[in-house]
This record gives C-alpha cells, sequence and structure tokens, in this order.
C-alpha cells in the first residue's frame, strides 16, 4: 500500500528520513492500528475527504476535493486509521524536530492536535501545483521545495536542542540540558515547543519503538516474540507501557497481521 523513497539530496536527509507515496494496488478498505512515533509526518492529499476524531482519522476519494494538507501531531495513543479506497497521498516522514527547519513557528503551534490541516497559504499553493504534475515529477519537484524552504539559521535554542537527541536514549534530562548549554528549564520548555511533548514522554515513546521496530521481520511481516530488554524495568513495566501504546497486550499483538508502512513505521492491520 505504501513505497518509501529516500532523500536524494544530502542536505534533506538531516531533516527527513523518507518520501512515501500511497499505492492503488490491494484490498479496500484497509484499517490499520498507528503507535505513537518519534517522527513527525505531513501528508499531502489529492481528491480526498477525510474525518478526523481525536483518535481516529477516515479518508474517502471524492474528486471534488482541491488538495489538502494533515500534519500529525505528537501521538501519545493508538490511532485508528482506514481508507474507504485508494487515494493520492504523498508523505514527508521528517527526523525528530527535523519539521521545525522548514516552517517560521514551533511544531507545537503548528500541530497542537494528533491531526490536523495545515493552512500555510505557501505549501497550499504548493500542494496544487504538486498534484498538477507528472506523478513520475512530484518526488523531484517537492525535494525543490523543500529545500527552498528550508532554514538552517534557526534560532540557536533550537539547534542545540536537536543536537541533544543523540543521546535521548541514555541521558537524563539535567545531561541533556547540559549538552544543549541551557538550565533545565529552559531545556523543558524549548523541548515541548519543538518536540510536541516532554522528554519523560518522548523518551517512553522512543524506548517501544525501539522494542518494535527491532522485532519486525520484513519477510514474513510479523513478530515471532518481544525480548524483554534493559531499557523496562521488569515485565510489568514492559506490559504497561505497550498496552498504551498499542491498545493491546504484547501475546494479542503477535497474533495481528501488520502492514509496514510510512517510514520506519509498522502498522498494525485491523
Amino acid at each position: 500500500m505504501f513505497t518509501n523513497f529516500l532523500p536524494t539530496t544530502n542536505k534533506l536527509k538531516r531533516y527527513i528520513s523518507s518520501f512515501t507515496i500511497s499505492q492503488k494496488e490491494g484490498a479496500f478498505p484497509v484499517k490499520y492500528t498507528a503507535f505513537p512515533n518519534i517522527r513527525d509526518c505531513l501528508a499531502f492529499f489529492n481528491h480526498t475527504a477525510f474525518q478526523i476524531q481525536s483518535d481516529e482519522i477516515t479518508f474517502r476519494k471524492d474528486e471534488n476535493h482541491c488538495p489538502v494538507i494533515i500534519l500529525l501531531g505528537r501521538l501519545t495513543s493508538p490511532t485508528l486509521v482506514t481508507y474507504i479506497e485508494p487515494i493520492e497521498e504523498i508523505s514527508i516522514n521528517f527526523t525528530p524536530c527535523g519539521i521545525n527547519y522548514f516552517f517560521g513557528i514551533p511544531f507545537l503551534e503548528m500541530a497542537s492536535k494528533s491531526h490536523q490541516l495545515l493552512e500555510e497559504p505557501k505549501w497550499t499553493d504548493f500542494a496544487l501545483a504538486l498534484y498538477s504534475e507528472l506523478p513520475e515529477k512530484r518526488i523531484t519537484m517537492l525535494e525543490a521545495f523543500l529545500l527552498s524552504s528550508l532554514n538552517e539559521q534557526k534560532t540557536d535554542a533550537m539547534e542545540r536542542v536537536f543536537n541533544s537527541m543523540a543521546a535521548m536514549d541514555k541521558l537524563k534530562v539535567q545531561e541533556l540540558a547540559d549538552i544543549a548549554c541551557m538550565s533545565e528549564r529552559n531545556f523543558l520548555r524549548y523541548f515541548w515547543k519543538y518536540f510536541g511533548c516532554n522528554p519523560s514522554t518522548y523518551k517512553k515513546i522512543l524506548r517501544f519503538r525501539n522494542v518494535l521496530d527491532t522485532q519486525y521481520s520484513k519477510q514474513t511481516n510479523s513478530y515471532c516474540r518481544f525480548l524483554l530488554t534493559d531499557d523496562y524495568c521488569d515485565t510489568s513495566h514492559f506490559r504497561k507501557e505497550f498496552l498504551q501504546f498499542t491498545g493491546c497486550t504484547p501475546r494479542q499483538f503477535n497474533k495481528s497481521s501488520f502492514l509496514p508502512g510510512n517510514g520506519n513505521s509498522v502498522f498494525r492491520l485491523v
């Protein structure tokens, strides 16, 4: 259902992990559960009607709709996604915090909800132009637009927070603040602003994604079993967070079917 492409421009690779294009193959409707992720996603849709709720979003084809852009906020719980029929979709999967380098306002101000429309004129005008182009030329056109929108001279504070992320899974907040040359209070403030959550929540999602993504088999589109890592205190701790982020226990999860999705994400089919 999805095909992923790496950016061809080296300058973009620091901020964008991949692009995703939807495919028309397969049986529809398709329902899957999307899990909390450390990456941010912005998606261009053409001729698509949609319905957004707090933990659910549904897409259907509608020739009367002009291109729209949907921006994902920081998911902290599982979200049900339904495609009634094949639609045209091109997604940008940003690296953690990478989206902030393409807009004049912080991520939290753009994406306070799990899903929302992006109504920035420059981007909505580009969406119209993007879907007026031939399909085989769209990714090249998108990369050129992103390069023209990239602002690597963002505030020094954001750059310092961005650079501290390399050790996010190993260090405490005060240690991360020291790397960013900030007080802990300022670090927490800027982190929330640019990442859409606090460091504690982000660490939980990162820990969960590490377990989930490393146990997935691309050959079988399945999971055998989950191995407890040193990141969790005990089995009870792991089970509690797993239930929070997937809506089911590890055993129930293993028995389901899965779909490789945007970027490195894996979705649970419903």
